[in-house]
């Protein structure tokens, strides 16, 4: 009967980590189009929220300005999440984007009326308990998996929100938006250990991915709104 009540406590605990936001992360979005994101899914394990405005012309846009990644000042509140980390990611999002966007696109510093803005930002930071594994969903590693969250020795994740919008540069318009999330398993070893940009240097360089397809994606459903097949 302990043992039973054990795994019915850790399936409590124990969750999906997922790249779309959670209830609470959705609750500090600063998305403008809410209620009319939809689910994109780019690559495997690569998810997100997304939309695009059914009225975008693609073709008025010759060049691209990238906004330094901003850090919400809502993101520097996890005591295990240091700011000048999350800075450096920031950092590294910026200059890995400009990298990746400028094979396709001409990137600039002075906007005109034919400049699109990628405006991106780091919304919410926080930190999890690591997914249960099998092994620990067996009755005796239930009882190990419970000790350890009570104690705060438990593996714990790293998310990050990120939200990225696409707007005109003379208007302000929002031409497209995306919504996900930075998820880094395996990195923190309990509840105290502070995070080092070493762990989520390659994590980033990963995700950064997600935006870039963002971008990408979004030039070809304005190419075939402007076809008329949008």
């Amino acid at each position: 009967m302990r043992i039973w009540l054990a795994v019915c406590f850790i399936a409590l605990l124990a969750g999906c980590s997922s790249r779309l936001p959670t209830d609470q992360e959705w609750a500090e979005s600063s998305a403008q189009r809410k209620g009319e994101l939809v689910e994109v899914e780019y690559i495997e394990d690569a998810t997100g929220l997304q939309w695009v405005s059914p009225t975008l012309e693609v073709s008025k846009y010759q060049q691209l300005m990238i906004e330094p990644v901003g850090l919400n000042q809502k993101a520097k509140t996890d005591h295990q999440l240091p700011e000048k980390v999350l800075e450096r990611i920031s950092h590294r999002l910026t200059g890995i984007l400009e990298e990746e966007l400028s094979n396709g696109v001409p990137i600039t510093h002075s906007p005109n009326d034919h400049t699109a803005i990628l405006r991106v930002e780091i919304t919410r930071a926080s930190t999890d308990m690591e997914d249960l594994k099998i092994t620990e969903i067996l009755p005796y590693g239930a009882i190990i998996g419970g000790t350890k969250a009570l104690l705060g020795t438990r593996d714990r994740i790293v998310r990050l929100l990120v939200e990225s919008q696409l707007l005109d540069s003379t208007t302000g318009e929002l031409l497209a938006e995306r919504v996900s999330v930075l998820l880094a398993k395996d990195i923190l070893e309990n509840d105290t250990e502070q995070l080092r940009f070493e762990q989520i240097k390659d994590a980033v360089e990963r995700f950064t991915q997600d935006i870039v397809h963002f971008i990408r994606l979004t030039a070809y459903q304005g190419h075939l709104i402007e076809q008329g097949e949008g």
